[in-house]
């Protein structure tokens, strides 16, 4: 008996105290990549801007901003993200990947013009 009594108190005020020691940022994070999943990119941004005010050396923060803010079209903002992004995280194959792949649609659509 005192064996469950002590596992049904120490138990969760472990898991409580484990939660609050992960940072703050990586809950909006995984929220963010939740709604992106669901092409919810509004609400995808305000999610990963969010992360950011939390966490502005966050690259992943930066990097999953990008992707949402060019899904949205907002070209300038998005580039901005990428080189932040990059500058915190240089050797981030993810990173870079996403980066060139945006350049390439970036000069796609200079080509096409308006």
């Amino acid at each position: 008996m005192k064996r469950l009594t002590l596992t049904v108190i120490v138990l969760p005020a472990l898991l409580a105290f484990g939660a609050c020691a992960r940072p703050l940022a990586s809950g909006a994070l995984s929220a963010g990549v939740a709604a992106a999943r669901e092409d919810r990119w509004d609400e995808a941004v305000r999610y990963w801007r969010a992360a950011l005010e939390q966490d502005p050396d966050s690259a992943a923060a930066h990097n999953n901003l990008a992707v949402a803010l060019e899904k949205q079209g907002a070209w300038e903002e998005a580039g901005r993200e990428y080189d932040a992004a990059l500058r915190l995280d240089p050797a981030n194959a993810e990173i870079r990947v996403n980066y060139e792949s945006f350049k390439s649609r970036l000069e796609a659509g200079r080509k096409k013009g308006p």
